[in-house]
């Protein structure tokens, strides 16, 4: 049986145009793909051949990022992966050092030939056998598009186009340890690439630099380190890191304020950082709900007619009606700023939210026009300064409470109604964004389950929900100056549709919020 061959071409000195070629003939292992040309150029002397013509040849899968410049080919025993501007390739777990990097050229990964075709002998291919001999065909590389491979260099003897590292200083903390490498110039993500090798060594690389390796290097720099070694390639620079402590994960950017680059390892957690993230979480869980019914006792709110209830009466009907629906789930408490008809100053409601760590408030009240008239629908209100004279209003009309309580109840709202105040009240104030979307999926639920107008999420300065610490929303559910609402308001099935309402939105609500903290 005649033995089989593969050609692979190389192309001899890639750089110039119209160069005569060479070719790799490799005997064993077989290649799936016999008669496909793998690209070979020659810069500086070294062979380069294309990793992706190289996987194609064996007919194995790649994944190429260009962005980063990294490619992975997949054969059948293991993962080699490459890096541009990388003398470091991995084949799986473990990591090797060519005596060159890896270049790019014509926006393909190309390696040095002899010493990547070592490794895959050793790691990949036990049995790899090749040679190179010439052939007279002639080929063509554009000058143009060979990135980082060779850049002129200045007077001085420095590569042009790069920055040169100057100095490295290290910062210790309680969760790791921050290194900033001072860099002239600019770096983006793109230019750097770090990994792991074991526990023992951390690598950094970093494209378009340059550095004295002296400057750079040095023995037991901080606690966290026995060594650090720095080694420069032409238009890259290798920085080593061998490791005092185990460090669990690595991040790097460049710091456009301080112009340097700043790279930060960090430690497993320990039990008292774990603890304390898991109080964070919790205190973010959504497991007190306050339910806040509008007016009460010697404020009636929007008084009934034609023996129709107080709006005092419907939203706490409503809002009982709402508990012992949320009183079914273990996992939320409740908590009423008032379960009787008593009055509560508007302050007051806000303090007991706060006291009960609540993490949603939702305010229930009936709405009004100064006669009677057609004005129908619900709305759900946000804290900020009314953007409508419908909204000024509405505000209006529930801030009013404020005349029915004493002179030290009054004080408390002093600059309340300055639009500068609410406004910074609220752009401060993490919990907006809550409050926007409980809003909307209250809306959505009551479109589809309340046969009631809905007139939408609108925004206004009420005084109720400025002090409450947490994501609020002041809910208008109809009119009671409208002789059809209010028949709608005092009656209990549709009270009990309101109540599941709220309750179906708070427990959406809820998921949402808690799936985005465990996340």
């Amino acid at each position: 049986m005649k033995k089989k061959f593969v050609i692979l071409f190389i192309m001899l000195s890639g750089i110039l145009a119209g160069s005569v070629s060479e070719k790799l003939v490799i005997s064993y292992p077989v290649p799936k793909n016999m008669d496909h040309s793998i690209r070979i150029v020659t810069v500086e002397k070294t062979r380069y051949l294309s990793a992706q013509d190289f996987a194609d040849a064996f007919g194995v899968r790649t994944y190429y990022r260009k962005e980063s410049g990294k490619i992975v080919l997949f054969f059948e025993k293991n993962k080699i992966k490459l890096t541009a501007n990388n003398s470091f390739l991995m084949f799986d777990a473990q990591v090797f050092q060519m005596p060159g990097p890896a270049v790019l050229i014509d926006e393909q990964i190309f390696v040095p030939v002899v010493s990547f075709l070592t490794l895959v002998k050793q790691n990949t291919f036990p049995g790899l056998q090749y040679t190179i001999s010439q052939t007279t065909d002639t080929v063509y590389v554009n000058e143009n598009r060979i990135a980082h491979l060779s850049r002129p260099k200045t007077p001085g003897g420095t590569v042009a186009g790069v920055s040169n590292l100057t100095s490295i200083r290290f910062d210790e903390k309680a969760n790791g340890v921050a290194v900033r490498i001072k860099a002239p110039g600019t770096f983006s993500d793109s230019d750097f690439s770090t990994f792991f090798k074991g526990e023992e060594w951390f690598y950094l690389t970093i494209y378009g630099a340059s550095c004295d390796s002296a400057t750079l290097s040095s023995i037991y720099p901080t606690n966290s380190f026995r060594k650090v070694v720095a080694i420069p390639t032409g238009s890259s620079v290798q920085i080593g890191f061998q490791l005092n402590r185990q460090f669990k994960s690595a991040d790097v950017h460049f710091d456009l304020r301080n112009k340097d680059i700043l790279l930060s390892l960090f430690l497993p957690l320990n039990r008292d950082i774990k603890r304390k993230i898991e109080e964070a979480k919790t205190a973010w869980i959504i497991d007190t709900i306050v339910l806040d019914p509008g007016h009460g006792g010697k404020d009636p709110g929007t008084v009934g007619r034609w023996g129709y209830m107080h709006e005092k009466d419907i939203v706490l009907d409503i809002a009982l009606r709402v508990g012992r629906l949320m009183e079914k789930n273990r996992n939320i408490k409740v908590v009423y700023t008032r379960k009787t008809d008593e009055f509560i100053p508007l302050w007051k409601r806000a303090e007991i939210a706060n006291k009960s760590n609540g993490k949603l408030f939702v305010s229930l009240h009936v709405n009004a026009t100064e006669k009677i008239s057609n004005a129908e629908g619900l709305e759900f209100y946000l804290l900020r300064p009314g953007r409508s004279e419908e909204a000024i209003k509405v505000a209006e009309a529930e801030n009013s409470v404020i005349h029915l309580e004493d002179d030290a109840d009054k004080l408390k709202y002093q600059g309340y109604d300055d639009i500068t105040n609410i406004l910074a009240n609220m752009v401060h104030s993490t919990n907006m964004r809550d409050s926007e979307l409980m809003a909307g999926i209250l809306s959505r639920n009551f479109t589809e389950t309340v046969i009631q107008k809905n007139r939408g999420v609108k925004q206004a300065g009420l005084y109720v929900l400025v002090g409450a610490d947490m994501p609020k929303l002041l809910c208008e559910l109809g009119y009671n100056t409208n002789k059809i609402e209010a028949k709608k308001l005092n009656n209990p099935k549709h009270r009990q549709k309101m109540a599941e309402a709220i309750y179906k939105s708070i427990l959406e609500f809820k998921e949402l919020s808690d799936k985005t903290i465990s996340g």
